[in-house]
């Protein structure tokens, strides 16, 4: 049987697609929690059956990022099936959770290479620039370029119901991209934007619309918040920032987060981002 080369940071492709259908492969993933460890395996599990493949083993460590991955007992498994052939490729969310310096990364590639076996990290994502941002107030920092390492994205309507269905799936994936800072306040900081869009940015038409989140985590661990509505004729403004326009953006930056505001290249769209730092938060 023949076997891909890994998939490993390059240019944007889907992950898994130089895979063959049918292939065997091994799931993993590392959490300091078993409940967010079972949901990581059942949304493995999906995207690997999407690609045609087939799951013949999982597996999962109780353990933090920073404990070395041949220290744990999940992953020793996992490189078992790996090195016999009774798993020919890993899907596990992004490969820092195996290797998280660049030695490390280049060591788990070329020992995939030399088996051969691929890996697919579908929450990875790939490197790439964020367009540039113009801070709403025209403080300082005007312009913002962000070189984004892993990231996770969804629409959801316009609608208050979309609030509770977004805090769960974006605990989820928050967890899945292994941010290291503070997720309840990244949550909260979330809502309140997403919560701003529901009620100043629907459409003057009433016409049923959606807004696009988006989760990021830069290289060097920052976090980056982007809600996207259809309204960019309704801007950010400072006095929404300074809470003269209700609080909930005002309280986003009480939590830390510094907010900005652009518009898509077409004009159509407006995003609100905020960037959140792992560090503790200070009110």
């Amino acid at each position: 049987m023949t076997h891909p080369t890994p998939i490993t940071a390059g240019p944007p492709r889907t992950p898994g697609a130089d895979a063959p259908a049918g292939a065997d492969v091994v799931l993993y993933t590392t959490s300091i929690n078993s409940r967010i460890a079972v949901q990581t395996l059942a949304t493995l599990r999906n995207f690997a059956e999407q690609q045609g493949w087939t799951v013949t083993h999982e597996a999962y460590d109780l353990a933090p990022l920073h404990i070395p991955a041949r220290q744990r007992t999940g992953w020793r498994t996992v490189e078992r099936l790996l090195a016999t052939g009774e798993a020919g490729g890993l899907v596990v969310p992004a490969e820092h959770e195996v290797a998280t310096t660049p030695a490390e990364q280049r060591e788990l590639r070329e020992w995939l290479l030399s088996l051969p076996a691929f890996a697919a990290y579908p929450h990875a994502g790939h490197h790439e620039t964020l367009p540039p941002v113009t801070e709403a107030s025209g403080g300082p920092e005007a312009v913002l370029t962000v070189p984004v390492d892993r990231e996770w994205s969804r629409s959801y309507a316009m609608a208050p119901a979309s609030l509770r269905q977004l805090r769960d799936h974006a605990r989820m994936f928050l967890m899945l991209l292994g941010w290291p800072g503070d997720i309840a306040t990244a949550i909260e900081v979330l809502s309140r934007l997403a919560h701003n869009a529901v009620v100043h940015a629907q459409p003057d038409d009433k016409a049923p619309a959606r807004m696009a989140v988006r989760l990021a985590v830069t290289e060097d661990d920052a976090l980056v918040i982007d809600v996207q509505d259809p309204r960019p004729d309704v801007p950010l403004s400072d006095a929404a920032r300074d809470g003269e326009k209700g609080r909930g953006l005002k309280y986003a930056r009480l939590l830390g987060a510094r907010l900005s505001c652009f518009m898509s290249e077409d004009a159509r769209f407006k995003t609100v981002r905020a960037q959140l730092l792992p560090g503790e938060v200070s009110l």
